[in-house]
């Protein structure tokens, strides 16, 4: 669980663009610094944020997110955990739904790197979603690919589309997919279900997802369970998609392009592209 320096610019570019309040955050799990110094300072120079006491917010021990938030402009930070293991402030234990107490309590919501290590997942993010205020965000940033072994869970795009939706009281605002490096390039992605396309990306790298969706409303939470529009009524009784359920034969399929890509690379012996399935038709690079 940790802010690396791509994490920190996207959150200061949503704080931007996206005029999110970060007066009252909480963390989802009390959040590392996972950068150094210079990058700190590189970050905030590039959105012309004065770097302040930089040993405030990078200190050389115990270096967690609290001041760095509140350089951003948070007026108060606290932090969920299982444990007391890091003097996180509110100790609960995310697979367990969290009581009225905390309700509606929050600007932001912010997760970098905790839901997946957790269970009870509709339980936990149902927490994050009952805890942000009325017009207050949250920001999750999860893995996507390539991540085996690192939690329970790698997450989809629509996963997300479909938890934080209007019947919840949220609307969506951004998914960013992208890799975790020097010069990262960021993915929008949208949210293109109702038209039957599914999000594909299969690449040879880890692949991280940015969410940030706002609180319009609060009413009652995941009354029904989120589905895959693949697997709603809205598509088995749309006319256009009946040729769909069709089976073809073997000799119609045709081998999909990223499974070329694929077995181009492993002859040629290459590293895989960052993108060897992707539908670039709807994925648009994300300007910070």
């Amino acid at each position: 669980m940790g802010i690396t320096k791509n994490m920190l610019q996207l959150l200061i570019s949503s704080k931007n663009r996206r005029g999110l309040s970060l007066d009252k955050t909480v963390m989802i799990g009390r959040q590392n610094i996972h950068m150094s110094k210079e990058q700190i300072i590189e970050s905030l120079a590039k959105f012309n944020i004065d770097q302040g006491d930089i040993k405030k917010i990078y200190p050389e021990k115990n270096c967690y997110a609290e001041h760095l938030l509140e350089h951003l402009g948070a007026l108060s930070v606290d932090s969920v955990d299982a444990s007391d293991y890091e003097q996180a402030s509110i100790i609960h234990d995310m697979n367990d739904a969290m009581d009225n107490t905390y309700s509606n309590a929050y600007d932001l919501v912010l997760d970098s790197g905790t839901l997946e290590h957790v269970f009870n997942f509709p339980v936990a993010v149902k927490n994050c979603m009952k805890i942000t205020k009325p017009g207050g965000h949250f920001i999750g940033i999860y893995p996507a690919n390539n991540f085996f072994g690192h939690g329970f869970y790698q997450f989809s795009s629509e996963l997300f589309y479909r938890t934080f939706s209007e019947e919840n009281g949220f609307e969506m605002i951004d998914v960013i997919l992208f890799v975790d490096e020097k010069n990262a390039t960021f993915y929008s992605v949208p949210d293109t279900s109702e038209k039957f396309h599914r999000i594909n990306y299969t690449n040879s790298k880890p692949v991280l997802i940015y969410v940030l969706a706002k609180k319009l409303a609060d009413v009652p939470l995941l009354q029904t369970n989120p589905l895959q529009m693949d697997y709603s009524q809205i598509k088995w009784q749309h006319k256009e998609v009946t040729k769909i359920a069709t089976r073809k034969k073997p000799s119609q399929v045709k081998v999909p392009q990223y499974i070329k890509n694929l077995a181009k690379a492993l002859l040629n012996k290459k590293p895989l592209e960052d993108s060897v399935n992707f539908n670039k038709p709807f994925f648009t690079k994300y300007q910070l």
